[in-house]
């Protein structure tokens, strides 16, 4: 058990909170309702999609060609840092976290510069989490939104543009002030890659991004996917990190019940009128942006603070974006035994970014 609660501790932390929330609101068919099988199932696509790339070598083959380029790591980062920042604008931030998040372990791996991991990892989540502000398709909270509310893409994007911009140049500063380090040459063999295989699942890739975007049906993407990985190696299934989908399912259950909770629900009543922003960024630390989103648009018709809130607060607490989550499991899947320090330059980071949007939208917007 101790093994378990130091390997999953965001599972352990977002299930013992859904089992006291249950105290509060007995079990009933509402439970059913609270979670959102289309972001699991999505989840579970696009997790099993990378995976069977990752097993047939073109994530490391990737990070090799990369590697070889290289001799400084400032530059790097940038690239490394932005390519998420820009790509979550189209691909949704998760999307652009699973699929760039292995190639960045890999490659700082074989450049030797694993000491620096941890806070490339994070300024590449908190890139994909502000990129993403900028569209309706770069987040669920924004998408939930802008059809909740029925924007125009122009009004959608004069409410997130200015402070995408001013994020994207304090990433840029943050990147500018880490120091320069000399990257080493590393002699490494492309591996040889299966054509075919790695065409089915990068078909699998694309499926999985068009069932996020509501292209084409996410059941329907799901079954073919489970299918198709089935025929091609069941080992890829067994190697699905399963308890990402169980930490998502507890924390569904406990916003959930929050939002049932009357005192609770009466305090945020009150909070809402009287700042829908730093409400909707407060509430984000708790209980992540999306549910916060959800929640929030049946106490107020201020959609552009609102809109601002729930993005800004997807920076803050590891749970404030459930892309977060994404990124601390990925990291500690290869860095088990460094999860306080990835923590710990989390928490510093995002908070930083957190006050200074917050600050930057109350000033001047």
């Amino acid at each position: 058990m101790k093994q378990f609660i130091q390997k999953e501790p965001v599972l352990t932390a977002a299930s013992i909170l859904a089992l006291i929330s249950v105290f509060f609101v007995p079990l009933d068919s509402a439970y059913l309702l609270y979670i959102d099988f289309k972001t699991l199932l999505c989840l579970f696509c696009l997790m099993t999609s990378l995976k069977g790339i990752e097993r047939e070598g073109l994530l490391n083959a990737i990070s090799v060609k990369l590697s070889s380029g290289m001799n400084d790591l400032k530059p790097f980062i940038f690239l490394l840092v932005f390519t998420c920042f820009f790509a979550s604008m189209f691909m949704t931030n998760d999307v652009a976290l699973i699929a760039l998040i292995p190639i960045t372990l890999s490659v700082l791996s074989l450049c030797g510069q694993e000491r620096h991991t941890a806070l490339v990892v994070v300024l590449q989540t908190i890139a994909a989490n502000i990129g993403s502000s900028l569209t309706p398709i770069g987040n669920p909270q924004n998408l939930y939104l802008f059809t909740r509310y029925g924007f125009g893409l122009p009004s959608f994007l004069r409410v997130t543009f200015p402070f995408v911009l001013f994020g994207g140049i304090l990433l840029a500063l943050v990147c500018f002030f880490i120091p320069r380090y000399p990257i080493s040459q590393v002699n490494s063999t492309t591996p040889v890659i299966r054509k075919r295989p790695v065409v089915a699942y990068g078909a699998m890739f694309f499926l999985a991004v068009a069932a996020v975007l509501r292209l084409v049906p996410y059941q329907a993407a799901a079954l073919i996917i489970l299918a198709a990985t089935a025929i091609l190696d069941r080992r890829t299934l067994c190697q699905v990190d399963y308890c990402l989908l169980l930490t998502f399912a507890a924390i569904f259950i406990f916003v959930g019940n929050l939002a049932r909770i009357d005192w609770v629900y009466q305090a945020v009543s009150g909070l809402i009128r009287k700042d829908t922003m730093i409400t909707a960024a407060l509430l984000s630390q708790f209980i992540s942006n999306v549910p916060a989103a959800v929640m929030l648009s049946g106490f107020t018709e201020n959609a552009s603070q609102l809109l601002t809130g729930v993005n800004v607060g997807g920076m803050g607490t590891l749970i404030a974006s459930m892309a977060s989550v994404i990124s601390y499991k990925l990291y500690a899947a290869v860095y088990p035994k460094k999860t306080i320090l990835f923590l710990g330059i989390f928490t510093a980071f995002n908070l930083l970014f957190l006050i200074a949007l917050l600050l930057f939208e109350g000033f001047f917007m």
